[in-house]
């Protein structure tokens, strides 16, 4: 199943038709979005962050990185210096921010850096980052991204994007997917057997399969 699937029923809603949170629903949901820090050194603007009411975890490291995804994190806030030697030797965090955003790119990761020259040197890897912010970075700036991060991960025109991208126009009617869904998808069930109606590809329908749990998970955020 999807790194995000909590198994939530979509027939609890009203409407069936999929939608942008709104703002007001955004600001409430954001303190649930589950964030990743990694990073070797201390992140003094992390300590910020929890006493804003955000929901961080901090790792020194990603060493397995199927354990790491099992934790279904929402946004990653990544270093690239000092971490991910084990996994991805010489390329350190750049690695893992490849791998990340080429296997699992409904992850929205902030490269988290001191290091401008690195950016350049690997600006090929850099250019997959959703965001980027220096090290210096004074806490409502850095404030500011991560809000940032967490709005793409809770929107639905995102994770859409990110499955057209994984859809194979030889196989499936990528834009016929993406309608059903949108018209469909508060009822996952529902959608499943109007997508299987287009494709049968199996890569095509896991992806699809994959996103309507991620809708799920956003719409379970939604305060009462």
């Amino acid at each position: 199943m999807g790194i995000f699937d909590f198994n939530f029923s979509f027939g609890t809603k009203q409407s069936k038709n999929v939608r942008e949170l709104s703002t007001d629903e955004l600001s409430k949901a954001k303190f649930q979005a589950r964030i990743a820090i990694v990073d070797d050194e201390e992140v003094p603007n992390m300590e910020n962050l929890q006493n804003d009411g955000y929901n961080t975890l901090k790792y020194s490291d990603i060493l397995n990185m199927d354990e790491f995804i099992n934790k279904k994190h929402h946004v990653l806030i990544l270093d690239i210096q000092g971490v991910g030697k084990k996994l991805a030797g010489d390329l350190e965090g750049w690695g893992l921010l490849e791998y990340l955003k080429k296997e699992h790119p409904h992850i929205v990761v902030i490269v988290f850096t001191g290091a401008d020259w690195s950016i350049t040197k690997f600006k090929e890897r850099a250019d997959m980052a959703d965001f980027i912010i220096g090290k210096d970075s004074e806490y409502l700036n850095f404030k500011m991204k991560v809000d940032a991060a967490i709005k793409k991960a809770f929107s639905v025109s995102f994770h859409l994007e990110v499955l057209k991208n994984q859809i194979d126009n030889s196989y499936t009617d990528k834009s016929r997917i993406e309608e059903v869904i949108r018209e469909y998808g508060m009822d996952q069930g529902k959608t499943m057997k109007k997508i299987r109606k287009i494709t049968k590809n199996e890569a095509s329908l896991q992806s699809a399969d994959n996103v309507l749990s991620i809708i799920s998970s956003i719409y379970s955020f939604i305060p009462a």
